[in-house]
């Protein structure tokens, strides 16, 4: 059937004012893709699709109106320009805004990083330096039992603090996230991603996941090699299982207010409850926020009977299994080092 030439413009018309159209009711009745009380963490996979992205965060629970989002993103032209990494959102927040942030990379995304090994007060710290919340209010909310509480824990009973359930990684923070909603975002992320392995049967000592976590804490405060994780976990079984006191210095130091840098044998003789060379068995709580490296070794210890271990002063620790082979270790490392200077 033949058509009049101004058909095909018609037509074109209509079908851009239709995707108009389309698009502003996406912006209105359907204008908020997430719609979080609380802070929730948005992760956008390495070399994920958009398409894939979208299914996965609507499987969910997290995205809303997820046709809408698409469609957008293919008119705007970002279904291959959104960059991999961990947003927090929260509050309403519009498919145009979520493009742009994913676009971006940034936005108005500040970036907070929290490396393996960073405690609590290190976190608190690198929140005030960079000038995104109260590190105050975030440790005062760390250790606050009716927050604990609220945040429906796994682990068995309500622990004393956050220590060790924050998981380190960097966090895209939604400009303006309170304390309280980025600590559930960061809460979250460990629940994702270290609390089931955690949940793994353990060979040898019967230990509970939050006891894992504790040790787990304690190997990624004295290595950062990663081939001697599996060591310092196997010394600190061994120790356990045969009742010897850990005599850890990262758990004295933690236990020490206002810590100086200069552990002195008054902070081994002085007893807290993170003092392991006076107190048998683990502390009880982490001592910091444990990658997922040091998780793996609490799991997996080496099949060794190391009971010792020593700082060769260069990163590297040297291991032995009885306390004379042990002494001779810190005669060389230590002592010897120490009178040539």
């Amino acid at each position: 059937m033949w058509k009049h030439p101004g058909y095909w413009g018609v037509a074109g018309a209509l079908t851009l004012l239709g995707g108009f159209m389309l698009l502003r009711f996406g912006y209105g009745a359907f204008g908020t893709c997430i719609n979080a009380e609380t802070a929730v963490v948005v992760e956008v996979h390495s070399g994920e699709s958009f398409s894939a992205m979208a299914a996965r965060l609507t499987r969910e629970g997290t995205l809303r109106h997820p046709r809408i989002l698409t469609l957008l993103a293919i008119v705007r032209g970002d279904t291959g320009r959104i960059k991999a990494g961990d947003y927090v959102f929260h509050g309403h927040v519009s498919p145009g805004q979520f493009l742009d942030y994913l676009v971006s990379g940034r936005g108005e995304f500040s970036v907070l990083t929290v490396p393996e090994g960073y405690s609590l007060k290190d976190i608190a710290e690198r929140i005030d330096e960079q000038r995104l919340g109260r590190g105050v209010e975030f440790l005062r909310l760390a250790h606050d039992a009716t927050f604990i509480a609220s945040l429906n824990l796994p682990v068995q009973a309500a622990p004393a603090s956050l220590e060790g359930l924050i998981f380190p990684e960097t966090y895209h923070l939604y400009r303006g996230v309170p304390e309280a909603q980025l600590i559930h975002a960061m809460v979250r992320q460990f629940r994702r991603k270290a609390w089931p392995s955690l949940q793994q049967p353990a060979p040898g000592l019967h230990l509970s996941p939050y006891d894992l976590l504790i040790l787990a804490s304690i190997i990624e405060k004295e290595t950062g090699v990663d081939a001697e994780r599996p060591l310092v976990s196997a010394v600190f079984r061994n120790r356990l299982r045969q009742g010897i006191k850990l005599g850890s210095d990262p758990t004295v130091i933690y236990g020490v207010q206002d810590f100086d840098g200069n552990l002195t044998r008054a902070h081994l003789r002085t007893p807290t409850p993170f003092n392991t060379y006076t107190n048998a068995g683990l502390p009880p709580t982490p001592i910091t926020n444990p990658g997922m490296a040091s998780i793996r070794a609490a799991l997996a210890p080496a099949p060794v009977d190391y009971l010792y271990f020593v700082s060769r002063g260069d990163g590297t620790h040297q291991f032995s299994t009885n306390y004379r082979a042990h002494e001779q270790a810190v005669d060389r490392y230590q002592r010897r080092p120490k009178r040539r200077a």
